[in-house]
């Protein structure tokens, strides 16, 4: 059995006297030059739509989490965390793709010629040359970039008041389970589903949390949804996908100062119905996508009802390594599991991979917390850079792509990582 190492950074707080959340955030550019973006595979991406780094810096006394969700497939710097530790004294820092497959990749995640999965099983990070992101211009640029906003969000924090909802999403373009268990127990992989076929298990819950200043005036706004951005997918062009066209009507709409953002849920075998890559139409129904959902957060953020207790407020976060073994192989992977409790109300646990959705659903069903959200391709500055796909034992007897290609964990792996969030959960409201 899998052991979990003693917790790591244990952010233990009593709070200030006015026992106030100071919250602060920013927006980078990291937009590859002009004629040079790549898809994963290597493949030239047309210009299209500008990436950024959004973030969010939450802070009481003695704890500070900052939160940056990324226009990108995959991003993990330990470079990142480690400067935004020593430059701006942030304790805990959750770099948080939305996983768009339009997105840039760097060299060091650019798949081999011939390869045919990102990972071997039982050998993890062969296919993922982590070591050539160093040199890579675009990549390095980016952490520079990723730390300044870190820092500008650093310096300009303000008194907040930081509520959040959950509630179901009946949207009509997302999202199905990709994984088609056949009567025969093989499993096909059903990349869109046009005809909106009833497929399980799917989870349409969408939570928000909403930053609001001494003013009243929502300031931020970070939107959780499980679901692939992949509708755009092969397109041959960049683009932020549904994600950045949620991120821009909610900013639209509630004006230029509020900073939406998206950070993606367990989304391992969800995809949006629709896969309308390349052409204009195909572009306007990922825009509706991301439209749709961007309506639904802000109808479910109206309905938060203004906390009485704005000036007691708290956040305790904690790091723990998981020591957890790989299916094939005797070797064992670190996997870091970033917990953040907010007012003993609101619970993130962020994973570095993708979990399978019936994970998200398990670790809300462990929760003693409602409002409690798991974040997918999340990389907090230690342990492996990323996990592939982190399915169900039941989806690894069943295999199929995520579960038999593209993993590399032990079959209990999910379980593993759902029962330290919830118990990390647990630690910090008692503390």
């Amino acid at each position: 059995m899998s052991i979990m190492a003693v917790g790591i950074g244990i952010g233990a707080c009593s709070t200030e006297a006015s026992g106030r959340l100071s919250a602060g955030t920013a927006k980078a550019d990291i937009t590859p030059a002009a004629g040079t973006g790549v898809s994963l595979v290597g493949q030239p991406l047309k210009d299209r739509d500008r990436l950024f780094a959004r973030v969010l810096v939450l802070k009481d006394a003695n704890t500070s989490v900052a939160i940056v969700s990324l226009d990108l497939i995959l991003f993990s710097s330990a470079k990142v965390v480690s400067e935004a530790k020593a430059k701006w004294k942030v304790d805990h820092v959750i770099l948080c793709s939305t996983h768009t497959h339009a997105g840039m990749a760097p060299q060091g995640l650019i798949i081999k010629k011939g390869s045919k999965d990102w990972t071997r099983a039982g050998d993890p990070g062969e296919e993922l040359d982590w070591a050539a992101l160093s040199a890579d211009p675009w990549y390095a640029a980016t952490e520079s970039k990723i730390v300044d906003a870190i820092g500008e969000a650093v310096k300009n924090m303000f008194p907040a008041t930081v509520m959040a909802a959950r509630g179901p999403y009946d949207g009509a373009y997302m999202a199905h389970n990709r994984r088609l268990v056949n009567t025969n127990g093989t499993v096909t992989a059903m990349w869109d589903n046009p005809k909106r076929l009833p497929t399980r298990p799917v989870d349409q819950t969408l939570g928000v949390i909403r930053v609001d200043d001494e003013a009243g005036k929502t300031r931020a706004l970070l939107v959780n949804f499980a679901c692939h951005a992949v509708a755009s997918m092969g397109s041959g062009y960049l683009t932020r996908d549904y994600p950045g066209a949620m991120v821009d009507y909610v900013e639209q709409e509630l004006g230029d100062k509020c900073m939406a953002m998206f950070v993606n849920g367990a989304e391992g075998d969800q995809d949006p119905y629709d896969m309308h890559a390349g052409t204009e139409h195909g572009f306007n129904i990922i825009r509706q996508c991301g439209i749709s959902l961007g309506k639904a957060a802000l109808n479910l953020s109206k309905s938060i009802k203004p906390r009485q207790d704005a000036k007691s407020q708290s956040l305790k976060a904690k790091e723990s390594i998981l020591k957890i073994k790989c299916r094939k192989s005797d070797k064992v992977t670190d996997v870091l599991v970033s917990t953040a409790v907010i007012n003993g109300e609101v619970a993130l646990v962020a994973v570095p991979g993708e979990p399978f959705v019936q994970h998200q659903i398990d670790l809300r069903a462990k929760s003693p917390l409602a409002n409690t959200f798991l974040l997918g391709l999340a990389y907090s500055g230690a342990g492996t850079p990323f996990t592939v796909y982190i399915p169900t034992a039941q989806a690894v007897k069943e295999g199929g792509y995520g579960a038999a290609e593209c993993s590399f964990l032990e079959p209990q792996a999910g379980e593993i990582i759902v029962e330290a969030g919830a118990t990390a959960i647990k630690d910090l409201i008692v503390k």
